[in-house]
């Protein structure tokens, strides 16, 4: 894997946080794409961490017209799948932990996230019924992608 020059990074789930993998046509869920520029914009570095195969998450990406905004892409086919950290690894290849920050709506997003030791937020507009068991988990919990903006801009301290 390539290694990445951003000194921030923001590592998002595929299934319930980026794409709505309920519905037959895969749909973004609202605010993502709006996320996605912003960070864009301020310097980010983005990639995908995800249970689906390696293959469907870039097809899915295509499809959804997003997948230009990420580098590197870890599927349960690259190695060692959720929630070990190994694809954490990998994707981050040596960027400071304090720089990172995943994005996602699994307790094995959670649980591989704190296991690899980097923050994480608890993608909560998919599915509310598991926000206080999050709470337990994490600090941050986003009810809307637009959450996850803020939470961002104060940890590193930037404009979103």
């Amino acid at each position: 894997m390539k290694k990445i020059s951003s000194s921030k990074m923001v590592i998002f789930d595929h299934d319930g946080t980026l794409v709505d993998t309920e519905t037959p046509d895969f749909k973004v869920f609202p605010g993502i794409k709006e996320l996605l520029v912003d960070l864009n914009n301020a310097g980010f570095e983005m990639a995908v961490w995800t249970a689906r195969s390696h293959r469907s998450t870039v097809e899915s990406l295509k499809n959804a017209d997003i997948a230009s905004f990420f580098g590197e892409i870890y599927g349960h086919d690259d190695g060692i799948s959720k929630p070990h950290p190994m694809g954490l690894s990998q994707i981050t290849n040596g960027i400071d932990r304090e720089s990172v920050i995943h994005i996602g709506d699994s307790l094995g997003d959670l649980d591989g996230a704190n296991a690899f030791g980097i923050a994480v937020i608890a993608a909560c507009w998919n599915s509310t019924n598991q926000v206080e068991i999050f709470k337990r988990k994490t600090p941050f919990v986003a009810m809307t992608p637009a959450d996850c903006k803020v939470i961002i801009a104060k940890k590193f301290n930037v404009n979103l």
